[in-house]
């Protein structure tokens, strides 16, 4: 093995271990996130089934359980407030507060006013490179 070989792995090497960690903490973060969406999923799930096909003390009684954990768990009520939120961003986004044509207007002059600037400026550069 040559020399310039061998350096090439001494220096990549705590490249390849840096990145692996990157993605092992990526992938860990993910998985945090898909098990409380996955969590709250089910849970939501299970109180439609006890709605529908269970006593009304097993409902009551899921309730009172998740009501206390809420009460107990800061975790759980981080978890249940964060999800809520996302939850609720994109039904706000879309509420009828707003008038969506407007919006789509607004968007798309902003968007014509911007390919403007970019062409005025894309002829300004090729006018340069012309004198220049």
């Amino acid at each position: 093995m040559s020399v310039q070989q061998t350096a090439i792995r001494i220096v990549t090497f705590p490249l390849r271990a840096a990145w692996f960690l990157i993605l092992s903490a990526n992938f860990l973060v993910v998985s945090a996130a898909c098990v409380l969406i996955a969590a709250f999923v089910a849970y939501a799930l299970a109180l439609t089934i006890s709605y529908l096909l269970f006593p009304t003390e097993w409902t009551r009684a899921l309730w009172e359980w998740a009501a206390s954990l809420y009460a107990q768990s800061a975790w759980f009520k981080g978890a249940t407030i964060t999800f809520f939120v996302l939850l609720l961003v994109p039904i706000l986004k879309l509420w009828p507060g707003r008038d969506l044509k407007v919006g789509t207007a607004r968007e798309r002059e902003a968007m014509r006013i911007n390919d403007d600037l970019i062409a005025a400026r894309q002829r300004a550069q090729a006018q340069a490179k012309l004198r220049g």
